[in-house]
């Protein structure tokens, strides 16, 4: 007798039929696939099921008033001595490179005389004149005074 074979939906592998799984199997014994199977289930029955939705976000809602978000990082730091020291070595390295360098908001108005209005060209900013450590996709642009309507016709 030839035994029936299915393909998996997760992970598409060619597995025989599970013979104590009544109805249509759609998914192997894998750890994985079993796991996709359930969220599958999950969210459909969030979907369709409105008293499960609510009896859902009540749990996650105590789950998180006991586990405060701000006392994960903490955790971790204590339970991963490694990664403190590692860290730690790292920022000291990036200090060290260059005294010049910003360690945050490099794309904050500096104090002092706030912009006039006027005309004034986008033009790319030096990047070698200064690193960057967080917040590397702000867009930085130096602003140039132009003397004169002129000063826009394009080359």
């Amino acid at each position: 007798m030839i035994a029936r074979m299915f393909k998996c939906k997760h992970c598409g592998r060619l597995v025989k039929r599970n013979p104590r799984i009544k109805g249509s199997q759609r998914y192997c014994g894998r750890s994985d696939c079993q796991q996709a199977r359930k969220n599958t289930w999950e969210r459909l029955k969030i979907k369709t099921d409105e008293s499960y939705r609510h009896r859902r976000l009540a749990s996650k809602k105590r789950w998180r008033k006991q586990h405060c978000a701000h006392a994960y990082q903490y955790r971790y730091r204590e339970k991963h001595p490694e990664y403190v020291s590692r860290n730690r070595e790292k920022q000291k390295n990036r200090g060290d490179s260059d005294r010049e360098t910003k360690v945050v908001k490099t794309d904050a108005l500096l104090h002092g005389r706030p912009i006039n209005c006027g005309l004034y060209a986008l033009l790319p900013w030096d990047k070698s004149k200064m690193k960057k450590i967080v917040k590397t996709d702000a867009l930085m642009v130096q602003l140039t005074v132009l003397q004169s309507v002129q000063a826009l016709s394009p080359l």
